[in-house]
């Protein structure tokens, strides 16, 4: 166990199979943190790797190619792309069981990230004492993307994505304990995040929460001064960073198990060979 030391999944949909190729390593070499950070897909995948079942998440990839988990008529049946129902309910507790007591009893805490529509701010979860009814709640309102996805009622909270608030939470890290932050992102170092498109749509859909239209807008550049900071903390040996080394050729929404899992077993690839490397930054003082 990684004590002071915070493990930060980014989201950005189905390239976040790059973090779970990286995790899956951590686990096969039982590298724990003492606190685990996820938004949106980053949370997705993170729930296998505190609940410790290697090679969960490769298969549950394999499900993604069924329209019960993502597709165009879920969205316009059901008002979600993606059908959460499938996702966080009937997978983990029929089709590829979650341990949902190693969860709890983990001695990592896992937080799930979350923005709040209303106040514009994230909203963090510790999904260590969820119940399957929380578990499914929390982890749908990280996922739940602008335009496919609806928002999300919780705890007299109205929620959705949590990328929309705080992309790459390792500031929130830091000010909640941790001193040092490895952090898995799922674009390449060169990667700067272009403005929004489509803005005049945006703000007539979410007319009715203007905090969520700030939040989009705002967005790249609040992530792109996000990615500076990490970068300098890298340099101070703050935060350890694991980007893919280019573009991931990828739809933020794809279908096909056969392109994420080429990207799960690269990232193993690359985990595997700067393992040293981590473990050394680790032991430094």
């Amino acid at each position: 166990m990684e004590k002071r030391t915070a493990l930060i999944l980014e989201g950005g949909g189905f390239r976040a199979m790059f973090s779970a190729g990286i995790i899956e390593v951590f686990l096969e070499k039982q590298l724990a943190f003492e606190s685990v950070y996820g938004v949106s897909a980053g949370a997705a995948y993170g729930v296998s790797y505190i609940s410790k079942q290697i090679g969960r998440n490769i298969k549950v990839n394999e499900m993604i190619g069924d329209k019960r988990y993502c597709s165009w008529s879920n969205l316009f049946k059901q008002g979600t792309m993606f059908s959460w129902d499938f996702i966080y309910e009937e997978i983990p507790q029929q089709i590829i069981p979650f341990n949902y007591n190693v969860l709890k009893s983990s001695s990592s805490k896992f937080y799930v990230g979350t923005s709040n529509c209303e106040t514009g701010n994230p909203e963090f979860f510790l999904l260590n004492n969820a119940d399957k009814k929380d578990f499914r709640t929390i982890l749908s309102a990280s996922g739940s993307l602008p335009f496919i996805a609806p928002m999300v009622h919780y705890n007299n909270m109205i929620l959705m994505d949590g990328g929309l608030s705080n992309s790459v939470p390792f500031e929130y890290a830091l000010n909640n304990g941790s001193e040092r932050a490895v952090v898995i992102l799922t674009q390449p170092k060169e990667y700067s995040k272009g403005p929004m498109k489509y803005t005049p749509f945006f703000k007539w859909y979410y007319r009715k929460f203007p905090k969520v239209y700030e939040m989009l807008v705002t967005r790249a550049d609040r992530y792109n001064a996000s990615i500076a900071k990490l970068e300098q903390l890298e340099k101070e040996g703050i935060a350890y960073v694991i980007r893919p080394p280019k573009v991931l050729e990828i739809d933020r929404i794809e279908n096909n198990p056969q392109k994420t899992a080429a990207i799960y077993h690269a990232a193993m690839e690359q985990a595997n060979v700067e393992f040293s490397a981590l473990q050394e930054w680790l032991s430094e003082k």
